[in-house]
């Protein structure tokens, strides 16, 4: 089962003046992906393109086993200590009048408005969840959120832009794996090979996956190797959510090697997510207005007992700079004088190409001492930005042995307050015309550098040395995260082992030691590498972007030689083929291409690179749509670089603007009428549900009949878990689509062809009333209760019929005798609809809440128990479908909140009281 949402229902007469679709493949659902759909339904949309798609419709295949609009890395089930480093009112995924694109602009709230509108009740939010709202409802604009808030706000931007979809638009959502990329052997262009089911042809393909892992390369092999021979404990680089931070115990004192993002997510898991706190230090809470902002935020640590010691080192040895205050606020900063487009024209050689670090780093750092106050100029022939990115690099040479360890703290500690003095304090400082400087250059260099125009290869240091300083200088974490790493500092919690870090696993000793350039060492047993797996094309786990560069003769690809591990781009995205010449209707964008790393979202009114960059892609799918199949690709022509080539977007319509800027406001965010969707059988053709007969038994697909409350709830938990649900209800298609993005939208005699379990979740009277073959071979999930007089009415009515009238039957049993065929199984209405996306537990959680159920047919039991688990719950099964009664409002197991051990101590103490 597929997810399908398409626009305007088409008539006979659309029909018959359509041509086949043209289809565009999208591997990956994330907000990169879904920001190109959203620039790419907002094009289609324009006088013109849309007249030229009413002959030739575009359907769009998104392939992504995780939640689409969030994707892999932004989740709703993280913790919520994990935050994001920019304040809300500076996250926008929408395009505004700022942004300098041919597309139009399609205007809507950042993130701090988004929250606002739920709050006042003009946003529907995408969560029942109770803690969830309430990290919404208590977000203000120079909040942090946490990073499953954003997940939520991505996924509701993706239900956004589904239900804007103009007709001549359909998307299909494959919760599945791509696995390989190969050359089209019929009509369409590419095949695109999936996990469990069969190929997608596609005539236009975009690699949009997003952060990726790596496999282990040789020397993280042998760290886990060694710890595992010595009884050690080696985390490698990760997402903080997939840490086993558990493995770490009380009081072990570990290494930890890096000070990044990641180190500052895995210093909350480990302190208050062990039970500690954080509270205003005695001198803050005495200081006053006009104390510095490093005293008025200080902090002390509680310690909870459950902490371990963390040793913290790097090569920089200091944390990534604070967020700065007021990211907006006017610091004087000026127009760009050395890194222009002439200057780095005039620098090219006799192949119109560049060196970074020879040619382009000069001109930054004669930009930064021209800019920014006080910024030093370096001697000739030193590293011109050595002072930025290695701010303690003198410190080993100047430090005795002896006092190694108090220098180096204080170092440390003093670089931090500094920092937060200087990013924080109410007044213009360098530090803050330093942050907007350098975010400024960033989005020129995004234009001005592609890979293509690059020589020197990886030691030019571009894009990752560059990315690294510029993250390390502006993508840093928020304030009171540095203040509560100089609170762990002061209760001993963390220790620092300063720049130069050096790690050695030791086989003497069967321990890890690590060495910082002033000399302090430490042995521990365990080793935490706290930063993101190294891109690696090769050592990737995903199966595509592996087989890109090393499926042989079948490659499609070739890795960057300016950023080895990444796929070679060019300016426009295409792929760049073995051979150097780049492949028509393949394109690529994301973390492990060659290009200059950006974010999907970004502070409103900036002329964001993301949206820039998205649009001009869109219209080039687009344009590339329009004119129709292509012969195979290894009978295309290359047409080079520049804006004549095929996909240049030059018969795509500029919408007029108006003082500057186009603007179309959004129908879901204006208020106007949604657009209204297509059914799934009036969307454009895809494969029938039969491809899908290969499912693994462990992934069950989910059918929901009546997306109320409590059937909303169980759609967006499903949805986040990896399952394929399929939606029956009274809304609109496109409110369906706004309200529970990702699902698949069905009339009911659809719902059981699409489902392998359906669960009923409207009220009971209405399901004692469905057709008597409505379900026909269905198991049915029966999570209803009799609430109210018209529930009532129609058990006594349902108990007449039957002739129970003694009341024998429970409510269970009373709708597996209306609906002959089905295979009923009580469970899940003993859970509030508030409570389904938030008590969810991974399996061997010892708080996992159990779940009853009661059934009369073992392989119907069996199944909904491997839906249960893949929900997150604990199932236990009571016995036969009338042992469901139990489960009744008023009844012995109907409220409370247990595990699968005290239910069970309930049951047995029910059954004696019995």
């Amino acid at each position: 089962m597929n997810s399908r949402h398409s626009a305007l229902t088409p008539t006979s007469t659309d029909d018959a003046r359509r041509g086949a679709p043209m289809r565009l493949v999208m591997v990956g659902g994330g907000p990169r992906a879904i920001g190109v759909l959203e620039r790419l339904g907002a094009n289609a949309s324009l006088p013109g393109t849309a007249e030229r798609l009413a002959e030739t419709p575009l359907h769009v295949d998104i392939v992504d086993p995780h939640m689409p609009g969030a994707g892999r890395i932004w989740r709703a089930e993280e913790s919520p200590l994990l935050l994001m480093n920019s304040r809300a009112a500076d996250v926008s995924i929408f395009t505004d009048e700022t942004v300098e694109a041919e597309g139009p602009v399609v205007a809507g709230p950042s993130l701090a408005e988004w929250a606002d509108g739920i709050r006042r009740g003009t946003i529907a939010a995408p969560t029942a969840g109770t803690t969830r709202l309430a990290e919404i409802h208590a977000l203000g604009p120079t909040d942090f959120a946490s990073r499953r808030v954003q997940a939520l706000y991505l996924e509701w931007f993706f239900g956004q832009v589904l239900a804007a979809l103009p007709s001549t638009v359909s998307v299909t959502v494959h919760r599945t794996t791509a696995t390989a990329v190969r050359a089209g052997d019929g009509p369409a262009t590419w095949n695109v090979e999936l996990e469990d089911r069969a190929p997608l042809g596609a005539d236009l393909l975009l690699l949009a996956a997003g952060h990726t892992d790596s496999r282990p390369n040789a020397a993280r092999h042998e760290l886990a190797a060694f710890a595992r021979r010595h009884g050690g404990t080696y985390l490698g680089p990760s997402q903080a959510s997939d840490a086993q931070v558990e493995l770490l115990g009380a009081g072990q004192d570990v290494i930890v090697r890096g000070m990044g993002l990641a180190f500052v997510d895995l210093m909350a898991l480990l302190t208050e997510g062990r039970g500690g706190r954080f509270v205003p230090a005695a001198e803050a809470e005495s200081a006053g207005e006009d104390a510095a902002a490093e005293l008025r935020g200080r902090l002390d640590y509680l310690p909870s007992g459950e902490e371990p010691r963390l040793w913290v080192g790097s090569r920089r040895g200091v944390p990534y700079h604070s967020k700065v205050r007021d990211e907006g606020a006017p610091t004087g900063l000026g127009e760009l004088v050395h890194v222009t487009p002439a200057n780095l024209r005039a620098l090219e050689d006799e192949n119109g190409l560049l060196d970074f670090r020879t040619d382009v780093l000069p001109l930054i750092a004669a930009e930064i001492a021209h800019q920014v106050p006080g910024a030093p100029l370096p001697p000739e022939g030193e590293e011109p930005l050595a002072w930025l990115d290695e701010p303690l690099s003198d410190l080993g040479a100047t430090t005795l042995p002896e006092a190694a360890e108090q220098a180096t703290r204080d170092a440390v500690v003093g670089h931090i307050e500094a920092d937060l003095r200087d990013r924080i304090g109410g007044e213009v400082t360098a530090a803050r015309t330093l942050f907007q400087l350098l975010l400024q250059l960033h989005g020129v260099l995004v234009d001005q550098l592609p890979a293509t125009r690059l020589r020197g290869g990886a030691a030019s240091g571009y894009p990752r040395w560059w990315h690294s300083l510029f993250s390390f200088v502006d993508s840093g974490p928020p304030p009171h995260r540095l203040q509560q790493l100089l609170a762990l500092e002061r209760a001993g919690i963390i220790r620092f082992l300063g720049p130069g870090l050096r790690v050695t696993a030791d086989e003497a000793s069967g321990r890890f030691r690590a060495r910082g350039a002033t000399g302090i060492e430490i042995a521990t047993d365990a080793l935490v590498d706290a930063f993101l797996p190294e891109p690696s094309l090769q050592e990737s786990t995903n199966p595509l972007l592996r087989d890109l560069v090393t499926g042989g003769d079948a490659a499609l690809g070739r890795e960057s030689t300016a950023s080895p591990g990444a796929l070679d781009t060019d300016a426009r995205h295409r792929v760049i083929g073995p051979d150097g010449t780049a492949r028509e209707r393949l394109w690529a964008v994301g973390p492990w291409t060659s290009e200059l790393p950006i974010a999907a979202f970004a502070r409103p009114n900036t002329n964001a690179p993301c949206h820039r960059r998205n649009d001009a892609l869109a219209r080039e799918l687009l344009e590339t749509a329009l004119r129709g199949h292509a012969p195979r690709p290894d009978a295309e022509r290359h047409e080079g670089e520049g804006s004549d080539g095929e996909g240049a977007g030059g018969a795509i319509p500029v919408l007029a603007t108006v003082d500057g800027a186009a603007a179309v406001a959004p129908a879901a965010v204006a208020g106007a009428a949604p657009v209204a969707l297509a059914s799934a059988a009036a969307a454009a053709p895809v494969r029938p549900p039969s491809d899908v007969a290969v499912r693994a038994p462990h992934t069950p697909r989910l059918g929901v009949l009546g997306p109320g409350k409590i059937g909303s709830a169980l759609t967006r938990t499903a949805l986040r878990r990896g399952l394929e649900v399929a939606v029956t209800g009274r809304s609109a298609p496109p409110a369906l689509a706004a309200k529970l993005p990702g699902a698949l939208h069905v009339g009911l005699p659809d719902l059981a062809v699409n489902s392998d379990v359906i669960a009923l979740t409207l009220p009971l009277h209405v399901a004692l009333t469905l057709e008597a073959g409505a379900l026909q071979g269905a198991v049915v999930v029966d999570a209803t209760n009799p609430w109210g007089e018209a529930d009532a009415a129609a058990v006594d009515a349902a108990r007449a019929e039957l002739g129970d009238h003694a009341g024998e039957l429970s409510t269970s049993e009373l709708l597996a005798a209306r609906l002959p065929g089905t295979h009923v199984v009580k469970t899940l209405n003993h859970i509030g609809y508030h409570d389904v996306e938030e008590h969810g537990r991974d399996h061997g959680d010892p708080s996992r809440r159990a779940i009853a159920l009661a059934a009369d047919d073992d392989r119907a039991a069996e199944l909904v128990t491997t839906l249960l688990h893949r929900l997150g719950y604990e199932p236990v099964h009571l016995g036969a479908l009338a042992a469901g009664r139990d489960l009744e409002p008023g009844e012995a197991l109907f409220s409370g909140w247990s595990t699968s051990a005290e239910l069970d101590l309930r049951r047995a103490q029910h059954i004696r009281a019995a």
